[in-house]
């Protein structure tokens, strides 16, 4: 069992330093004889053994018609060779952006396909990613179409996508032709958003320490009175002060202006677990409803680099902070 798997891993190190000479990683690639492989089908392997047994019988009892359908079988399984070769022949791929998601999510990644002519029977999934899903198309039209493979991202970090098998079966299921391609891809992957408790995590910025529900709501655009003005023929009736009206104390409109939070600190110390991946779970949490809700926010990671992003707001923001929480180590040490 040992040397068998030994032997595996022996082969699959070789067949790997193959295709980093012969198709080398690119955001481009184009499909020719340099990198695209073939070879028969299951069916192919049994309709060839038929073609076989058919030569076998012809020339033990010198049967000139079997002989002939023979010879038209073999000729057929070459003619149907070709054309899954061609199917596949000058097809361009590319993938060039960068991505980036959350983990235990579907992150899609898009590739476009661009030809001369029609294509048809496309699948095309990760090589090495057991379990991933495939995406098929069953005809590609000449010109230029985009397809999109999900990858699923199990924990966050930076993640490798590797290479990605690209196959047809295309001609009566006898040739199984396939390439497998490396865009040089690496995703970003967020850790899993979990939603914290309000009772388990209290704010350290608010004043009487608020808890987190009152926070968010602060942020939210909630709007508090300011003050009360004369009336101008064509505001809302909406905003007119009727109580006062109703007094004689003349007719004024109210006036709002919305509640402006302080800035917040998250700090990944103050998380509620003993659990890392579990602390930047519920930071995550925290980043996704702070950056929604327009809030002013800071992230404090610490650890050995003392990592520190000053508050701010926005989607720019709201990045910069979640790519801190990709790129924290496994192992880091705690604040």
């Amino acid at each position: 069992m040992a040397f068998t798997k030994g032997m595996q891993d022996f082969i699959n190190r070789r067949f790997e330093q193959f295709l980093k000479r012969r198709v080398p990683g690119r955001f481009e690639h184009l499909l020719s004889r340099q990198n695209i492989f073939i070879m028969p089908t299951k069916f192919g392997f049994a309709y060839l053994l038929f073609v076989f047994i058919l030569f076998l019988l012809a020339t033990n009892y010198q049967n000139n018609i079997i002989m002939l359908l023979s010879y038209l079988l073999a000729s057929f399984f070459i003619s149907v060779m070709m054309h899954s070769f061609n199917n596949f022949n000058g097809l361009k791929l590319q993938s060039s952006a960068n991505y980036s998601g959350f983990a235990k999510q579907d992150i899609n990644i898009p590739i476009t396909i661009s030809s001369l002519k029609n294509r048809y029977n496309l699948t095309l999934a990760f090589a090495n990613q057991n379990g991933q899903q495939k995406a098929y198309l069953p005809q590609c039209d000449d010109g230029v179409s985009e397809i999109t493979l999900p990858f699923y991202a199990t924990q966050r970090g930076i993640v490798d996508l590797g290479r990605i098998k690209v196959s047809s079966e295309y001609g009566f299921g006898l040739f199984v032709a396939w390439s497998v391609l490396d865009f040089s891809h690496q995703i970003v992957v967020y850790p899993h958003p979990k939603e914290i408790e309000t009772n388990e995590y209290h704010l350290p910025a608010q004043e009487e320490h608020q808890t987190l529900n009152n926070a968010v709501s602060s942020s939210m655009g909630i709007d508090d009175f300011s003050e009360l003005k004369e009336y101008v023929t064509g505001e809302s009736r909406a905003r007119v002060a009727w109580k006062q009206f109703a007094r004689d104390q003349g007719k004024y409109t109210k006036h709002y202006q919305s509640q402006q939070g302080g800035s917040l600190w998250l700090n990944l110390a103050d998380m509620p677990s003993h659990d890392i991946e579990m602390q930047l779970s519920f930071l995550c949490y925290l980043i996704i409803e702070y950056s929604n809700s327009k809030h002013v926010f800071g992230l404090k990671l610490g650890g050995i680099n003392n990592i520190e992003i000053e508050p701010n707001s926005g989607q720019e923001h709201q990045e910069k902070c979640l790519n801190a929480l990709a790129h924290y180590p496994s192992h880091g040490s705690k604040v």
